[in-house]
């Protein structure tokens, strides 16, 4: 008997301490602070929502469920329209979108929130040891187009290269300016035209606004004056009155050239910066120089840039581009234009002979001629020139703007 009641002291005691420790335990545990992985969202850490984690009493004869839930969910703010969300690979994300719809996708993503307003994101997981974890937390977007602008004081004669990104897919996409800008081309999220700064433009400051989904950008351009160069030269009346200088050389020009202004391709077709059309040439003629010939007091003005080197020199396209045409003109001689994408053209003329044909696709640098003096011309050169529907452009800047 006093053996029985021994071994009911010991099995007391031993159910006590064994309480005490359980105890203890779940003290313990109920004082934890669950070490739970945080995801981020654009490099933002995401705690979760609520979290159920298993812990084990009494060396795993017990398991105990413990839910721990966060008071407020984080809200972020965010500008972009595309968002970095980084996870597990397993995690299973819910996306509710301003007007309620619900998408699913599993595992990290680049987000694309097309439209502004409030997201909820809902992230269900489980840890390495099999416990349930919910994330949830919105996302406010209020997008804002990013506005790049090559020059905000561009000299006569420039071409400028406005890039748009971080703008919906689809966008529209307007132009209020009195510069004649080309055509928007959109690819995804991002967009591009072109201003040209013609010669003719007076020296002002000029507003330009960007309207993208009836959201408002508002610029103003000041033009620089540029140093145009002035000549004083004698043409022979035999040129001038002969069948390159006649009015009918110059309605035979208008008629094949013109209708080329309008027809433009809607994506670039040119790659990097634009090369010299001939090398180790002569600059006989600048841009936009001042023409005072045989004693006019009212000068002409000069579209490109003259290359002055010996006839027979290859001339090669300066770009990759598309050939709207090439032909003989009167008034022109031997005569190529190439569409490089959205209206940005370049012109070639007087070269002695032809080795494209419209409708070829070339690529930069390849050969399209020779140097010649056919047309219009008093001595072996290329005339050079760039344009944007019918707003010349000085093509120095075509070699230095497209890296």
């Amino acid at each position: 008997m006093k053996t029985v009641r021994k071994l009911l002291k010991i099995v007391i005691v031993m159910v006590v301490l064994v309480g005490a420790f359980a105890v203890y335990e779940y003290t313990q545990i109920t004082q934890l602070v669950p070490q739970i992985k945080t995801y981020a969202f654009n490099g933002q850490s995401i705690d979760y929502a609520s979290a159920t984690i298993r812990y084990h009493l009494l060396g795993g004869l017990i398991p105990l469920d413990r839910t721990y839930v966060q008071d407020q969910l984080i809200k972020v703010n965010t500008d972009r329209i595309l968002n970095t969300l980084t996870v597990s690979e397993a995690t299973h994300i819910t996306i509710t979108t301003p007007d309620q719809q619900v998408q699913t996708l599993t595992g990290s993503h680049e987000l694309a929130f097309e439209d502004d307003g409030e997201y909820k994101i809902e992230l269900e997981d489980t840890d390495p040891d099999g416990n349930p974890t919910h994330y949830a937390f919105y996302v406010v977007v209020d997008s804002v187009a990013d506005i790049s602008i090559s020059n905000l004081t561009p000299f006569q004669g420039e071409l400028l290269v406005i890039e748009l990104a971080n703008i919906k897919q689809n966008s529209t996409i307007s132009i209020e300016s009195s510069l004649l800008p080309s055509i928007v081309t959109q690819q995804d999220h991002t967009a591009r035209f072109y201003v040209p700064i013609q010669y003719r433009n007076s020296v002002a400051a000029y507003p330009l606004t960007i309207v993208i989904n009836d959201k408002r950008y508002e610029y103003t351009l000041d033009v620089k004056p540029f140093a145009f160069d002035k000549v004083y030269f004698t043409v022979d009346d035999d040129i001038i009155n002969g069948p390159a200088g006649s009015p009918e050389a110059a309605a035979q020009f208008r008629n094949a050239t013109y209708p080329l202004l309008n027809i433009v391709e809607p994506e670039d077709l040119h790659t990097g910066s634009f090369i010299l059309p001939v090398d180790g040439a002569r600059v006989s003629s600048t841009f936009g120089e001042m023409r005072y010939i045989n004693g006019s007091t009212t000068p002409s003005r000069h579209g490109g840039i003259d290359y002055a080197i010996t006839c027979g020199t290859p001339v090669v396209a300066s770009n990759s581009g598309l050939v709207q045409y090439a032909d003989f003109l009167d008034m022109t001689g031997n005569t190529v234009y190439i569409e490089h994408g959205m209206g940005l053209k370049t012109v070639y003329y007087h070269m002695l002979d032809l080795t494209i044909k419209a409708g070829d696709l070339v690529e930069k640098g390849q050969l399209i001629g020779h140097v010649g003096t056919t047309g219009f011309s008093t001595g072996c050169h290329l005339h050079f020139q760039a344009m944007i529907k019918n707003q010349l452009i000085n093509p120095d800047f075509l070699y230095q703007l497209f890296k």
